[in-house]
């Protein structure tokens, strides 16, 4: 069995969506400085780098991530979808429309546009691929079994499109007798590292500990063998 790191490291130039808190990492004291030891001031908005959205940061009366337990955080049949994409292509249900979801709990999509996060960070923040608000509705009624959605971009929708935005998060996390139980939404995941022929054993989503937020930057292990 291999483990997989599917979650990239935060610092002063990690992507995080335009328009929330730029990512400043910054030392307090400094051996370097005289001072006995190291620290430092992280001020981290909780939507940069891979992060899990949960269904509070749409929902006023949703779970936050802190409500999760690592069980529910953890998902024992994943399956990673290859879905080549390019700039500000659409993920339909076309897209899915051939594949048997059934028996999954934890669907990661791999666009291939998480090659541009160090190529070229501004195309990735503003011009990637996104995931449309009826494959988000399609998957809950199709596949109840469906908890989880990560995927390689740094948001699942549009980037400057409000009422996309909020339709697609809407969908994904709104109580509906039709439907499955709400999504987590992984963002900004490192699926470079996963090729369609490695079989995933399991993902473990473990979020920061941080009590009553909506969602929170996460490290995200895959087990593949």
């Amino acid at each position: 069995m291999k483990t997989v790191l599917l979650s990239y490291y935060i610092d002063n130039n990690s992507a995080y969506y335009v328009g929330t808190t730029k990512p400043v990492i910054k030392p307090n004291n400094q051996i370097a400085w005289g001072e006995d030891y190291n620290t430092y001031i992280i001020q981290v908005g909780n939507h940069c780098g891979t992060h899990v959205d949960a269904p509070r940061h749409f929902i006023s009366s949703g779970k936050s991530i802190s409500d999760y337990d690592i069980m529910e955080l953890t998902f024992h049949d994943p399956f990673l979808l290859n879905c080549e994409k390019g700039l500000g292509e659409f993920i339909t249900v076309d897209d899915l429309s051939e594949i048997d979801l059934s028996g999954y709990d934890c669907l990661l999509i791999k666009t291939g546009f998480g090659k541009n996060r160090d190529e070229n960070l501004n195309l990735y923040l503003t011009d990637y691929p996104c995931i449309t608000p009826e494959l988000l509705r399609w998957i809950r009624k199709t596949y109840k079994n469906i908890k989880c959605i990560g995927i390689d971009i740094i948001s699942i929708t549009r980037y400057g499109d409000a009422k996309m935005l909020k339709e697609a998060h809407i969908n994904a996390f709104i109580e509906d007798e039709n439907y499955g139980d709400p999504l987590l939404l992984i963002e900004d995941m490192n699926l470079e590292l996963l090729e369609v022929e490695d079989y995933l054993i399991r993902v473990v989503v473990v979020p920061w500990q941080v009590k009553g937020i909506d969602s929170a930057p996460c490290g995200v292990i895959a087990y593949t063998k």
